[in-house]
């Protein structure tokens, strides 16, 4: 599992809440985004969509995303389903507030 460096790019209000878009380039089949108030403005998250943005193919199909705090889980999977062996750039859209 690798810790990645995740940048806000875009952030707008919505309904009482905010859209955080979070770009990072992944370099494990498990990577880890840890956000924070100070750096991201962000204190929670609600929800995460994310899309690989870069390097997607047969061996980098596929992402599954979980959160837990401010820590995003980011696995990396290929075609068939099994761990990815190269990876790319990927792209958060955050619910937070």
């Amino acid at each position: 599992m690798g810790a990645v460096t995740g940048t806000l790019a875009y952030s707008t209000q919505l309904a009482g809440k905010r859209l955080a878009i979070i770009t990072a380039t992944l370099a494990a089949t498990s990577d880890t985004i840890t956000l924070t108030t100070a750096t991201h403005g962000i204190r929670t998250i609600y929800g995460v969509f994310a899309n690989i943005e870069t390097g997607m193919g047969a061996n980098f199909a596929t992402l599954q995303v979980s959160f837990s705090g401010l820590v995003i889980t980011i696995v990396s999977l290929n075609a068939a389903g099994a761990a990815a062996t190269s990876f790319g750039n990927i792209r958060l859209l955050c619910v937070v507030d």
